[in-house]
């Protein structure tokens, strides 16, 4: 009885699986807000309405003029301050919705499950969230300036002014960092609802009473208001000193260190969502 000689199964070759890496988490995340309706709808009002209060500001600059140089950076200042409000607020709700989506229609889980680690999530979501509302309210602040430019040649920006720059850049980096306090926020309470209403209220009601309060203990509160300190660094000294003057601040901080205030409180609220994050189910 002869022995039928078998040949061995060949061995099996194995696809490696896509390795997780930061740039993919990014990418993923670029994906995801680009992929709702919400995020154009937001981006292209606020652009909208930016354009529109430039128009506004130059008109009654025509009807009434403000004081101030032309070109100057009162000026510049007076042209985009209703629009640091404005977008700060709405962007709050792209920023918002980018960590709260996921939480309410449970896709939360599916991406910590593809990214175990769960913190390159958090951080990936930050990085998109701060480019994102940055270059939209760069590209609104341009707008602005151009529009206002054409109206009134006075609304100008003279280059040659020291603070103009500040001015210029400091706006769309304000406005983008409140978003990602708004971002913080989110992260930490995982609910859109909550967010929102926390966030706004607290910009435009509380620091806004706070600010209107006599009492002493509060003189060494104002200036450490996130987003009053962090206006501080798309705001001329001329109107710092009259803000000082009437809220009673305790402490003088400059431009810089006010925006380094709205920074800080950021870094914090991002740190406790983190400890959730790492500590809690999602």
């Amino acid at each position: 009885m002869s022995a039928t000689a078998t040949s061995p199964a060949p061995a099996r070759t194995r696809t490696p699986a896509a390795r997780v890496s930061f740039p993919r988490v990014v990418r993923s995340e670029w994906i995801k807000l680009w992929s709702v309706r919400s995020t154009y709808w937001t981006i292209g009002i606020t652009l909208a309405v930016l354009v529109l209060l430039a128009w506004a500001m130059a008109a009654a600059f025509s009807f009434a003029g403000f004081n101030g140089e032309p070109g100057s950076a009162a000026i510049v200042y007076n042209v985009l301050a209703p629009g640091q409000i404005f977008g700060a607020l709405t962007l709050v709700v792209v920023a918002a919705l980018v960590v709260t989506g996921e939480y309410g229609t449970g896709q939360i889980r599916s991406t910590l499950t593809a990214v175990p680690r769960r913190l390159p999530v958090l951080w990936a979501k930050a990085l998109v969230v701060l480019v994102v509302t940055f270059a939209t309210a760069a590209i609104g602040t341009a707008l602005q300036l151009l529009l206002a430019g054409a109206l009134e040649s006075a609304m100008r920006p003279d280059w040659s002014d020291p603070e103009m720059l500040r001015i210029v850049l400091g706006t769309p980096l304000y406005i983008a960092t409140v978003a990602l306090l708004g971002f913080a926020v989110g992260a930490l309470l995982r609910n859109t609802a909550a967010t929102i209403a926390i966030v706004i209220g607290f910009v435009l009601v509380i620091e806004s009473v706070l600010n209107l309060i006599s009492w002493k203990p509060l003189e060494w509160v104002r200036p450490f208001l996130p987003s009053s300190a962090g206006a501080r660094l798309s705001t001329p000294e001329e109107f710092l000193q009259m803000t000082n003057q009437m809220s009673n601040q305790a402490v003088d901080l400059s431009p810089w260190q006010g925006y380094a205030v709205l920074v800080g409180w950021v870094v914090l609220l991002v740190a406790l969502a983190a400890v959730r994050l790492r500590t809690r189910d999602a």
